[in-house]
């Protein structure tokens, strides 16, 4: 039976041209949470070829003398290679590529007091896709395999195999030392490029269950297999996640995602979200008011669960035109504002503008109590 999903680009065009009929509704934060500085978290995502180089320590080092105490490891890279071993039963799948001395590398981050989270894309993956003649890949109505804009091979979330897998590789990854397992790309796939095919795709073992459930059902199984181990759990989401109440096309909603993991990561990237989301002041306006808004929004969200909110910033130059000046100490200054647990810069070849500014914000040391002079909207549709 097949699993209906619209593509990215309608998803964004949609959106746009919807903004009319969205309502909002405006809630007023009465009061913030304090935050202390200990658990306070801001650092980097370093890719696999970085953190598989020397540069890693520079990367960490230069991370460390701005005062950050957390760092994002590739060990399930975007294409579907592992960084760790797996159990006899999936080596058949070929995808093991170590990282040069991880474990060195994890005894420098625990010398320095530094979290080590580990980043594992879960349904985007070329090796489990190509494996056993493709016997997991989504697939067109005409059995023609699904790859996205990257041409990437996605693999479905319902099958046993696959979410079997995926676990054993966030179990060794947490075995060897790890402080936290962060699931990525745990949502089905969000753009179709080949416009000649429908805008849906066939799941290997698909039963009836709905997206939302099925990635829900996932986290739950990798929460009773990783929490024995004493790790922290999280989850990267898109970032309109915490303006709307769900997204259906990927099959996300961090309240039921949120039950099984101790951190969401809303993917906030201002270059992201549509021209005229929240169009209505300066680039720098807008850009702090999307990342502001999005922990507000995420906080509420969450009010009523014991999960963390930290955002994913962008530190990368793609639209940044449309950010304004200083765009990455802008995003700092409000996610510091909006009083979640902290962020993480990103960019995807983890070479960060933010250490080569003349002036720097740096993460959140106060802990007072705060009253926000806004109100800020989730817009649901």
């Amino acid at each position: 039976m097949a699993v209906q999903i619209m593509g990215f680009l309608n998803f964004s065009i949609q959106i746009l041209c919807s903004m009319n009929k969205i309502k909002i509704f405006f809630f007023l934060i009465l009061l913030i949470p304090t935050i202390s500085y200990s658990s306070y978290i801001s650092g980097i995502y370093i890719n696999k070829y970085m953190a598989s180089s020397d540069k890693f320590y520079a990367l960490v080092d230069k991370a460390i003398e701005h005062n950050m105490n957390a760092i994002v490891i590739d060990i399930k890279y975007d294409r579907g290679e592992t960084a760790v071993k797996v159990d006899n039963i999936y080596s058949g799948i070929g995808a093991y590529s170590p990282i040069f001395e991880l474990e060195k590398k994890l005894a420098y981050l625990k010398e320095h007091n530094i979290k080590a989270i580990a980043r594992i894309v879960c349904f985007k993956d070329n090796y489990l896709g190509k494996f056993n003649n493709y016997k997991y890949a989504m697939r067109y109505p005409d059995n023609d395999v699904f790859r996205d804009l990257s041409y990437s091979i996605w693999v479905s979330p319902y099958s046993s195999f696959v979410r079997n897998y995926l676990i054993n590789i966030a179990v060794k990854t947490a075995e060897i030392g790890f402080d936290e397992i962060q699931f990525d790309y745990i949502r089905f796939p969000s753009d179709f490029p080949d416009s000649s095919k429908p805008k849906w795709v066939n799941c290997p073992e698909y039963d009836g269950t709905s997206k939302f459930l099925i990635i829900e059902s996932f986290l739950k199984q990798a929460y009773q297999k990783l929490k024995p181990l004493g790790v922290k759990i999280s989850a990267d989401v898109f970032g309109y996640t915490v303006w709307l109440d769900s997204i259906g096309i990927i099959g996300q909603n961090i309240e039921p995602m949120a039950q099984y993991t101790d951190i969401i990561y809303p993917m906030v990237y201002p270059s992201h979200f549509g021209k005229i989301f929240l169009n209505n002041s300066t680039k720098e306006s807008r850009t702090y008011d999307i990342i502001y808004g999005s922990g507000i929004n995420g906080k509420m969200k969450l009010s009523n669960l014991n999960t963390d909110i930290i955002l994913f910033l962008q530190d990368f130059d793609w639209r940044a035109s449309t950010m304004g000046n200083d765009y990455i100490n802008n995003q700092i200054q409000a996610a510091n504002d909006s009083h979640v647990k902290g962020y993480i810069l990103w960019n995807p070849l983890s070479q960060y503008n933010y250490f080569d500014l003349d002036e720097k914000v740096m993460g959140n040391k106060d802990d007072s109590i705060i009253y926000p002079d806004k109100f800020y909207p989730t817009v649901r549709q």
